[in-house]
């Protein structure tokens, strides 16, 4: 069976990862490179150690790809944070770093309205293009993952263990899933299991990888803090879905809004914290599609930008054309010629008092 290629300049990277994992970077940076310093008088006598490294690395598992920090295909996302990963195991094929991504987090626990939204808003944003990114997690995380897939969207999952193990096993049908259709990724060597360090190591490469966090349900002792934490270090916008306040898995997200996190009640509310970056409006310029199911075709449906973003702000149950307007910040006779091109795709349905219904 095909082995991975690893090269001279990867088995370094390896090396330094398996040696020592939580000071790589102020060596490197010290010694200049990897090599430099197991060429040093620090790093000698560790021949054997490169060995064992490679070994590890090295997987018989021909889909199993090891991506480096200095591989042109490493994201860029990542280089942009203090302590990136020096090199990433991969499952698939990694989402274009020109595409949006918007990670998706939760409680474990979480209750059957969170897992609905948690879906509902991942299968939507999916559906526009945009990459959808968790921690394949029990609860949210996973509910946030089969709402991609059911979108056939960009989905990423993000391990605390090694790439081969799935973590939790109750997950193993979702796992072989995005293995197959989307992409998984850790920073640790095949065979890996979890232990206490590997979550927020995890978690930092989750909110690293997205544009927007979305925190769904949290309770008031949260694992979700550490990546919003993490998120808010490296400048991403948090957003948190409120929750009625005699429900315990709504205390962290209400907790997180009276601290400053944004307020998502619907799709359009992270679509519009997108727009702010300067590649949003090229991204939907050229029509990306937001993928419609009809029954008869399950054909892609193009969308222009202001279409998308009005998809995104009706729902299944009416709203006014000024609620549209002022939601979108389109004028009235914009939306009246979008929302009539969307009447005639099926995308939507005119109801009695100028009201619009969007249509599954």
């Amino acid at each position: 069976m095909t082995r991975m290629k690893i090269t001279r300049d990867d088995a370094f990277l390896l090396w330094m990862m398996h040696k020592n994992p939580f000071r790589a970077w102020e060596i490197i940076k010290k010694y200049g490179s990897a090599e430099n310093y197991f060429r040093s008088s620090a790093g000698a006598g560790c021949k054997q150690d490169l060995e064992n490294a490679v070994k590890l690395a090295n997987s018989d598992d021909a889909d199993l790809r090891f991506i480096s920090c200095i591989n042109p295909k490493y994201p860029n996302r990542l280089l942009r944070i203090d302590n990136p990963p020096l090199g990433l195991f991969v499952y698939g094929e990694l989402p274009d770093d020109g595409l949006p991504a918007v990670a998706i987090i939760g409680a474990r626990d979480c209750t059957h309205y969170g897992g609905k939204v948690a879906f509902d808003f991942a299968k939507e944003l999916a559906g526009m293009g945009i990459a959808i990114i968790s921690g394949m997690a029990r609860g949210l995380d996973a509910r946030a993952h089969e709402g991609a897939l059911a979108a056939d969207g960009a989905v990423l999952a993000v391990l605390p263990s090694g790439p081969d193990v799935c973590y939790p096993s109750e997950n193993y049908a979702l796992y072989k899933q995005i293995k197959e259709r989307g992409c998984i990724i850790s920073e640790n060597f095949p065979g890996t299991k979890p232990r206490a360090w590997s979550y927020p190591a995890r978690n930092r490469i989750v909110s690293a990888l997205a544009d927007v966090l979305l925190v769904v349900e949290a309770g008031e002792r949260s694992g979700t803090s550490t990546t919003v934490s993490a998120a808010l270090e490296q400048g991403k916008d948090v957003f948190a879905v409120p929750g009625k306040l005699s429900d315990p898995m709504s205390v962290g997200t209400n907790e997180l809004i009276k601290q400053g996190a944004f307020i998502a009640t619907s799709p359009l509310d992270i679509l519009l914290a997108l727009k702010q970056n300067s590649w949003f409006d090229s991204f939907f310029a050229d029509a990306k599609p937001l993928l419609t199911q009809n029954a008869a075709q399950s054909e892609k449906i193009l969308l222009a930008h202001e279409q998308a973003l009005v998809y995104a702000c009706i729902s299944h149950d009416p709203v006014t054309i000024d609620y549209i307007a002022y939601k979108t910040g389109l004028k009235v006779a914009e939306l009246n010629t979008i929302l009539l091109n969307m009447e005639l795709e099926g995308l939507a349905r005119k109801a009695p008092g100028n009201r619009f219904v969007k249509l599954p």
